[in-house]
Parts: structure tokens; sequence; C-alpha cells
């Protein structure tokens, strides 16, 4: 069963095929490309919202401090922790740590 092939039958079937497959992948490269910028979007959306309910939770604890600053213990607390004032009688001790 040797019969001889007519030339360029076999050749131009894979022309064919090549043809299709670029076409085929022309066409889906614009919806792969949208795909993946979602994908890219959707990551940085993620963290944003992460960054907001951070922000958010921040807020309300400043809001809160913000009702206990009439608080005069409120008040002397703050005083020691951040301007280090003591009363006269009292020793400040300062660790610098190097």
């Amino acid at each position: 069963m040797s019969r001889p092939w007519r030339a360029g039958q076999a050749r131009k079937h894979w022309v064919w095929l090549g043809l299709s497959a670029l076409i085929l992948a022309g066409v889906a490269t614009p919806f792969v490309l949208r795909a993946l910028e979602i994908n890219r979007v959707a990551k940085e959306l993620w963290a944003l919202r992460a960054e907001q309910n951070r922000l958010c939770a921040e807020i309300e604890e400043l809001k809160a401090e913000l009702e206990k600053a009439d608080d005069p213990k409120t008040v002397e607390m703050k005083a020691r922790e951040i301007l280090r004032w003591a009363y006269p009688d009292e020793e400040l001790v300062i660790i610098r740590r190097r």
C-alpha cells in the first residue's frame, strides 16, 4: 500500500492548523490580559480594604481616647507618659538603653 502523496497536501493541513491556532490566540489574548488585570486590581482592592479596616479601628480607638480626655486621671497619665512630668516630691528615673 504505498501510494504516493500529492505534493503539499500534508503541509496544507499543518498550515491551516497553525493559522487557526494563531487566530485563536489572537482572539483569546485580550480576554486573558483582561483577566490578569482584574486579578491584579482585586489584590490591590483587598489590600486597600485591609488598610481601611485598620484605619477605622484606629479612628474608633482615638474617639474612645478623646471621650476620656476630660477625665483628670487620663490627663495625669498622659502627662506622665508623654511629657515625663512628676509631682515635686517624686523622683523621676529615666533609663536609657544603648
